[in-house]
């Protein structure tokens, strides 16, 4: 009896199938790969909220400057402030800042980041905690905010997943919460719905640059330090952004959904700002 086989038709039709199949589940699998990196990510911001709110009782309901400068020219940023408290991530080993944490490795790393040493995934809204001058006293931009001047707690972000910072190193503790950063609409009245360009889902407003784009037409040392996009939140979980809000919860934000108004701006912490950008009329 002649044996019989498959035909060549009959094996092409198979690995088409396999092809077309493959094609189907494999986005599907990288999705849920993604799912779990970004329920990590949230687990850390959840941890890391804990912390801050430990913080804050031990210190009169005040939150930490997101950094300050020491006589010696240590730079102490809030990863290490709250660090007594989570006692998780890599301590830097040499150098000025030895003995200190400065937001990398363990928690402090988010799964899906770019960079495996980069550290300061995660930034604080620098009108929560206010920055230094960069001067050898620590000067800060604004005093440090209480908790009790927030008016909206439950909307304002306090920490969220910032972008990589291309120019070197070490990225930016802090995102940039200042009003022309983020809208076009600069001056519309608090409350309103923002109408106007989103520039944290276009990266218009960041040196023109789209922060999500791989592509990096001739971008200068500035543009790959802020707008390429160390200071700037990043939907780099299946198009959205974890964020930790003020009053503990955190959740994962759609690229275009966080409302400077609603999300970043809080009138409380803005009456004591003075960065020099006027707050809404």
């Amino acid at each position: 009896m002649k044996k019989q086989g498959f035909t060549l038709i009959e094996l092409l039709v198979v690995i088409a199938i396999i092809a077309i199949l493959a094609a189907i589940l494999f986005p599907v699998f990288a999705q849920a790969r993604e799912k779990a990196r970004a329920i990590t990510c949230l687990s850390n911001e959840k941890q890391i909220g804990l912390g801050i709110m430990q913080y804050v009782q031990d210190f009169d309901e005040v939150l930490p400057p997101s950094n300050y400068l020491e006589a010696g020219g240590a730079e102490i940023r809030w990863y290490n402030e709250v660090a007594p408290y989570i006692k998780n991530g890599e301590i830097i080993a040499t150098g000025v800042n030895a003995g200190r944490y400065d937001g990398a490795g363990g928690m402090w790393h988010c799964p899906s980041f770019p960079s495996a040493t980069q550290n300061a995934n995660y930034g604080t809204n620098d009108h929560l905690f206010p920055p230094t001058l960069g001067t050898p006293d620590g000067a800060l931009f604004a005093p440090v905010v209480s908790t009790a001047v927030l008016q909206t707690p439950s909307d304002t972000i306090m920490v969220l997943e910032k972008g990589q910072d291309d120019a070197g190193n070490s990225a930016w503790p802090w995102f940039v919460g200042w009003e022309g950063w983020w809208t076009d609409t600069v001056g519309t009245p608090p409350g309103s719905k923002n109408t106007g360009v989103d520039y944290s889902l276009t990266g218009a407003g960041w040196f023109g640059a789209n922060c999500d784009s791989p592509i990096k037409p001739g971008f200068t040392v500035a543009q790959d330090d802020y707008g390429q996009c160390g200071s700037h939140p990043r939907y780099r979980h299946n198009n959205t952004c974890n964020a930790l809000f003020c009053d503990g919860h955190v959740k994962a934000m759609k690229a275009g959904g966080i409302n400077w108004f609603k999300n970043v701006y809080d009138p409380g912490a803005w009456a004591i700002w003075a960065h020099g950008e006027y707050p809404p009329s």
